[in-house]
């Protein structure tokens, strides 16, 4: 698969343009998905979109969602724990006064595990 770059040109109020679009083509040129024909805007979001319709982007999104849920599955009360520091720290951790590290150690002084630091906030 491969990125190509076109021209789609429109009217609007009477005035022509043109703008170069993205699309995801197969390795014979062919267009298998171009943002529902409006075409992706930048070849960034065309490559971010590969990656997650056609390279496995979404099972690796839902995978670590199961594993998070998993985790605080394991670790009951920790949920709660980390949503009570967010509440009650909110404008220490806006500030920096709190840092990451910070939550992490004390989660790690409380349940006496390692919390990904990723969880905190998604």
């Amino acid at each position: 698969m491969k990125i190509i770059s076109y021209n789609k040109k429109h009217k609007e109020y009477g005035i022509e343009s043109e703008e170069t679009r993205f699309a995801i083509a197969d390795d014979n040129g062919k267009i298998i998905d171009d943002a529902q024909g409006y075409g992706y805007k930048t070849k960034q979001k065309a490559h971010k979109a590969m990656w997650y319709k056609f390279n496995g982007g979404s099972q690796k999104i839902e995978q670590r969602e199961n594993d998070k849920k998993e985790f605080f599955k394991k670790h009951i009360g920790l949920e709660k724990f980390l949503n009570d520091i967010m509440e009650n720290n909110f404008k220490e951790i806006a500030r920096g006064e709190v840092t990451d590290k910070d939550i992490l150690d004390w989660i790690k002084e409380k349940f006496n595990t390692d919390m990904p630091k990723e969880y905190i906030y998604n």
